[in-house]
């Protein structure tokens, strides 16, 4: 982990400054920052605004992490802003230390300033307070998300200490929302920030939430009087969408386009690939989701619980940098059968060690589980590949 923010700020001195041209909706939190990061980036669209998109890890491709208006940066593009940054870094006294992620970030940077986006929704890696992503100096407003434990080595091992390295990204007189679900200790951590930048802070208001439907389909939920409908399925994403919501009404004030039928449809529309993904309806269905920390696998097991397809099967892979034992302690009693799988990133945990979490499950490699696992979902089942944000590109080649 870095201990300040110099190098990342010298790099993008000698780049000019790109982001300094940028205006930001700056997003930190445990779990939901992609969903809602998602959530705005399709507001803005709908509202006409060239829309920049950062977010971590990627999906399917490197490139998928840094978009303009929902479109990947383009190879020959990606090309020109990494040879431009590998010019600086090699300069650089410090040239072999910098981070994959730091390099990244000024990448993402130069092509949206080069591209003249109106608005660029940042997502932060890890943490906030010294993630490279907090060099910008004045967002139209901060979002977090979820506070939960994850990255304890690096964050803290307490909900205050990960809360503070969240609320790193408030700026002076800068107003964040915080989702409405998080901790006490967390909120006080937050709003105890905020009082210091002279920030306000929103929370949603869920006695002025009606959820009115929960499915496979998405969901739907009456926030303030007013209806809205989400793809994205499980109750968590109803509290993502109404953070949105509120953040909205701040970003109203800069861009008085966005009117209230378009963050309805924005916020209809929002999907973010391998959270809570349905890629398959039905003969089994199938669900991706990366969830990867307890937080996330509760938010999942919620989900699962709700639909009665029978047998319930899961891939699962975890990292061993997470805590992989509680996570699996919320989905684990709603799998009859898992296949565990090691090996598709750095740092796994053992696939007998996941095994032992499951009343019934086998050890496969990458090639095997895709096809061993949809064949016992059969018919009537649903398939559940989850535990990791980077299982579903290694899979890919073997589930076509």
């Amino acid at each position: 982990p870095v201990k300040d923010l110099s190098r990342i700020k010298a790099l993008l001195s000698d780049l000019g400054d790109p982001q300094d041209s940028l205006k930001f909706v700056h997003i930190a939190g445990t779990n939901g920052k992609g969903s809602m990061a998602q959530m705005f980036s399709e507001v803005f669209q709908c509202a006409g605004l060239k829309t920049g998109l950062f977010t971590s890890p990627y999906i399917i491709s490197y490139t998928d992490r840094i978009k303009i208006n929902g479109i990947d940066i383009p190879k020959p593009a990606l090309a020109k802003m990494a040879k431009r940054v590998k010019a600086v870094t090699d300069m650089h006294c410090d040239r072999e230390n910098f981070s994959q992620f730091e390099i990244t970030t000024a990448i993402a940077f130069l092509y949206f300033a080069e591209e003249n986006c109106d608005i660029v929704v940042l997502e932060t890696g890890l943490g906030g307070l010294l993630d490279s992503t907090n060099v910008i100096k004045t967002p139209v407003l901060t979002v977090i998300g979820s506070v939960d434990f994850d990255h304890t080595a690096i964050l803290g091992d307490t909900l205050e200490k990960i809360a503070y390295q969240k609320a790193g990204i408030i700026k002076d007189g800068c107003p964040v929302v915080l989702y409405p679900e998080n901790p006490p200790k967390a909120v006080m951590t937050v709003r105890d920030q905020a009082e210091v930048h002279g920030s306000k802070v929103i929370i949603p208001d869920t006695s002025k939430l009606e959820i009115t439907h929960l499915g496979a389909d998405g969901c739907g939920f009456t926030y303030k009087g007013s209806k809205y409908t989400t793809e994205m399925a499980g109750k968590h994403q109803i509290y993502n969408a109404i953070t949105a919501i509120e953040a909205a009404q701040i970003v109203k004030k800069h861009y008085p386009r966005l009117t209230d039928d378009i963050l309805h449809k924005g916020i209809a529309t929002a999907i973010v690939p391998s959270r809570c993904q349905i890629i398959r309806q039905k003969s089994p269905m199938v669900i991706i989701d990366g969830a990867h920390n307890p937080d996330g696998m509760k938010a999942l097991s919620e989900f699962v619980a709700t639909l009665p397809q029978y047998p319930k099967i899961m891939i699962c892979g975890m990292s061993g940098d997470k805590d992989w034992q509680k996570s699996l302690s919320y989905i684990s009693p709603y799998i009859d059968k898992a296949f565990c799988i090691d090996g598709f990133c750095p740092k796994t945990v053992f696939a007998p060690k996941l095994a032992e979490c499951f009343k019934e499950a086998e050890c496969v490699s990458l090639a095997q589980a895709y096809h061993r696992a949809y064949v016992c979902a059969g018919d009537t089942g649903l398939l559940i590949i989850g535990g990791s944000l980077y299982i579903p590109s290694a899979l890919k080649k073997f589930s076509n």
